[in-house]
């Protein structure tokens, strides 16, 4: 048994509300900062958490090990940066901003002072594409095609999707940077490309002043891959497929499972009846916190983070 950690939560929308759950339920003394002090009263009167009202003076109490930052996206980067300063570890949820400008004040301070900076990317944890990450050697594919739509609206139950970050450029939102999912995804398997090129746009009637359509082109040496992403499909839609140099392919559907064609035939691997979305959430948590006591860097790091942003945003600057 490990002695209890005091993390401190940035931002109760609905990730960090999510994430804040999944920190307790795994020994984690739990605060949360809100400036809705009306509903941050309420919901750590509901669930048990530490209500912040003052967020500085919290940074000022050294018993907090870590924070979770899930403020809308424009304001990852300036609450990370005094977290940081104030020695504790970061967990950001994706995109780790909006903008290059402090990206490296922060890539500094938390290396400098070796922290643990782990970005949101939950995907890294879905059970089929760790099996890909496994067993597709990225030197032989030809070409892979990606694939994410979901309807805005339907997004959040009960909120207005007018009034989210989604939906406003000033507050970080897009297509590109909210799916910027399938972008780290993409360059996990297949590595970080030489050139990339974009086209996007609002296409639909959907009230809102960013892109809701995107496709991104990945070019590499020997292989291209292409990511489309939506807000418009009513029906969810999350899948990639991969086409190797010798013809056969791999087939990848979210919370469903993979299915291949080699020269021996076809082959499943299927978890759809086990699969629940908030083992993700679970999963990459467990991994922050064992980064923490284990004095290691995950995966999903700052820096990678940050060449993942840097990718969406010439995406969005270098319309095809």
């Amino acid at each position: 048994m490990h002695d209890p950690m005091d993390i401190l939560v940035i931002g109760a929308g609905s990730i960090g509300r999510r994430h804040a759950a999944n920190l307790a339920s795994l020994g984690v003394r739990v605060a949360i900062h809100d400036i809705d002090r009306e509903a941050l009263s309420s919901l750590c009167t509901t669930h048990g958490y530490r209500p912040i009202y003052d967020l500085d003076h919290a940074l000022e109490d050294d018993r907090y090990t870590a924070a979770v930052i899930s403020t809308p996206t424009h304001l990852h980067i300036p609450h990370a940066i005094r977290a940081a300063e104030a020695g504790l570890h970061l967990f950001i949820e994706k995109p780790l901003s909006d903008r290059r400008q402090g990206i490296d004040e922060l890539l500094a301070l938390a290396g400098n002072r070796h922290l643990v900076g782990m970005a949101g990317f939950m995907l890294r944890y879905e059970p089929g594409l760790c099996y890909l990450k496994e067993h597709i050697d990225p030197e032989q594919v030809a070409f892979a095609q990606i694939e994410f739509g979901s309807y805005l609206p339907n997004w959040r139950s009960g909120v207005d999707y007018r009034s989210v970050y989604s939906s406003r450029r000033s507050m970080g939102g897009g297509i590109i940077l909210d799916d910027i999912h399938e972008l780290d995804y993409a360059c996990w398997l297949f590595g970080f490309p030489d050139r990339i090129a974009g086209r996007s746009g609002k296409y639909s009637d959907l009230e809102i002043d960013v892109e809701d359509t995107a496709e991104i082109l990945l070019m590499y040496p020997r292989s291209v891959v292409t990511i489309h992403a939506d807000y418009l499909q009513r029906n969810y839609v999350r899948r990639c497929r991969i086409c190797m140099r010798d013809g056969y392919t791999t087939d990848w559907i979210f919370g469903e499972g993979v299915t291949s064609h080699t020269g021996e035939g076809r082959s499943d691997f299927s978890y759809r009846t086990s699969f629940a979305i908030n083992d993700l959430y679970m999963a990459e948590m467990e991994d922050f916190l064992g980064c923490i006591r284990e004095g290691r860097q995950p995966g999903s790091d700052l820096p990678n983070a940050a060449k993942v942003l840097d990718l969406a945003l010439r995406a969005r600057e270098r319309q095809a």
